[in-house]
């Protein structure tokens, strides 16, 4: 048997406002192509809709069936399918617990759009079940001992010894959702890194300081750290190849802007410009100030960052 927590979600129906006029009712071809039109536009909201309890409870049932006998549990916990290896009690736990808080807390504060492909998580117990499972049901050999998420595979695939790359991979699909399948690489990966250690305060979603912080400490000690312009500038292989801690650099900036009550405000402003794909203008605008002189100013307030609070 799987379990359905079905997380709360305010829908938007499709609607059409106004009256038919006599002259419509007398016009077969405008009607005609008036409602060719309202079926276009319904069919694209249809497509690019959150996958139904119902499409979320068949593909259960799937999974139940394909891995019968392998000592898996399968919950749904809206909107993703979860599938585990460990204890029927620890995979519930952490898809009606951990996972579930975090999707609620993520889409009060971000996310106004959940993922529109059905997506799977995929729990397994350690690192060698993680790997092992990787292949045999993704025919991936992972790079990482942690997790990933594949967009092609419509999947995150998790070593759920330690659930903070849960919650950093669960914001990718989300950030694909909102921005388009665009989002700045800095700020998928920034927003992502500071989620790897998440908390609660007052009902919201926060990041707190967590292992990434003492190399970028140590990176701008030995001033080997590169100016946020050009960590800002970085295309998706550039960030990824980064020959710094890119990471580090995005998240506790990230950090800053969440420590300052600044960063939903530039969620919002990066959200609504879709011409500056690097999210530069936003970012200044929140500051108020120009890169070029927050730079300074920002590593200063890093190193007087706590290592752990």
């Amino acid at each position: 048997m799987y379990t359905l927590v079905q997380t709360p979600r305010n829908g938007l129906g499709l609607g059409v406002k106004g009256r038919a006029t006599i002259r419509e009712f007398f016009c077969p071809i405008r009607m005609v192509g008036k409602l060719a039109l309202a079926l276009v536009v319904a069919s694209v909201s249809l497509a690019l809709a959150e996958p139904t309890s119902e499409e979320l409870a068949t593909r259960a049932v799937e999974l139940e069936k394909k891995l019968a006998g392998q000592h898996f549990t399968v919950v749904v916990t809206a909107p993703f399918v979860v599938v585990g290896d460990g204890p029927r009690q620890e995979v519930k736990h952490i898809a009606n617990g951990f996972l579930h808080d975090n999707v609620v807390m993520m889409e009060k504060d971000f996310f106004a759009k959940r993922p529109t492909k059905l997506l799977e998580v995929w729990l397994f117990h350690n690192e060698k079940a993680f790997r092992a499972g990787a292949k045999k049901f993704f025919n991936d050999e992972p790079d990482t001992p942690y997790g990933y998420y594949s967009s092609s595979s419509n999947a995150l695939v998790m070593n759920a010894n330690g659930l903070g790359t849960l919650s950093h991979e669960l914001v990718h699909p989300y950030m694909e959702a909102n921005f388009d399948g665009e989002p700045a690489a800095w700020f998928n990966e920034g927003l992502a890194s500071l989620f790897e250690r998440p908390s609660e305060r007052k009902g919201h979603i926060v990041g707190l300081p967590n292992w990434r912080l003492p190399n970028l400490k140590k990176e701008i000690r030995d001033k080997a750290l590169p100016p946020l312009t050009k960590l800002i500038a970085t295309t998706r292989d550039e960030f990824y190849a980064a020959s710094w801690d890119a990471y580090a650099q995005a998240r506790y900036l990230v950090y800053y802007l969440q420590e300052h009550d600044k960063l939903k405000a530039f969620y919002a402003a990066a959200l609504a410009d879709k011409k500056d794909r690097t999210h530069q203008a936003a970012l200044e605008s929140v500051l108020g100030e120009s890169l070029e002189k927050f730079d300074p100013e920002w590593q200063q307030w890093v190193m007087k960052v706590p290592l752990d609070n």
